[in-house]
């Protein structure tokens, strides 16, 4: 009884909400059209990542929703959605407009063993007021392999290194990147 209580009231919320972003593409592999869509949360400030799976035939089926997954701010601080040239989902947030601390992240989602995974991480980062203090940081959560690069784009260094981290259900993200990007 309390589950059906949840859907009456989750369901219709979700259905009204406006989507912030909405990507329409096979990202399963099984030659149907699945919907990925961000929804901001009902507490605002963070979004819900749904992925709808198509259903042969017509339909879809909810098949992913991993709550407060990304970050939502104002005007230029809004999450999309993109594809990788690999057909994986890209969910970008980003504070490219307000306060001196500029930055941009990206979690790759990738349908592996039947589940869509967080596969990778990228965070790139710039202070306005001090061009020395910039970087990016980019992890393949696949392999557990990842690039450190930082300082002015003329002399920026570059390490390799590896991490502990590795891929997971993307509901489970912990929303902190791998420790060896040092970000926080």
């Amino acid at each position: 009884m309390r589950l059906l209580v949840v859907l009456l009231v989750v369901l219709p919320a979700l259905a009204r909400a406006e989507a912030l972003s909405e990507l329409v593409a096979d990202f399963t592999g099984d030659g149907v059209a699945d919907r990925a869509v961000l929804v901001e949360t009902t507490e605002g400030g963070e979004a819900d990542l749904l992925i709808y799976a198509g259903l042969p035939g017509g339909g879809e089926a909810l098949a992913l929703r991993a709550p407060a997954l990304v970050w939502v701010g104002g005007i230029g601080q809004q999450p999309s959605l993109d594809r990788t040239a690999g057909g994986s989902l890209q969910v970008i947030s980003m504070n490219e407009s307000i306060g001196r601390n500029r930055w941009r992240q990206t979690l790759t989602i990738a349908w592996r063993g039947g589940a869509f995974v967080l596969a990778g991480f990228t965070y790139s980062w710039y202070d306005t007021l001090d061009l020395d203090a910039s970087g990016t940081c980019d992890v393949n959560l696949l392999t557990g392999r990842g690039v450190l690069s930082e300082g002015p784009e003329d002399a920026r260094t570059s390490a390799a290194f590896r991490t502990d981290l590795r891929a997971m259900p993307v509901a489970e993200w912990p929303g902190n990147p791998p420790p060896e990007c040092g970000l926080w």
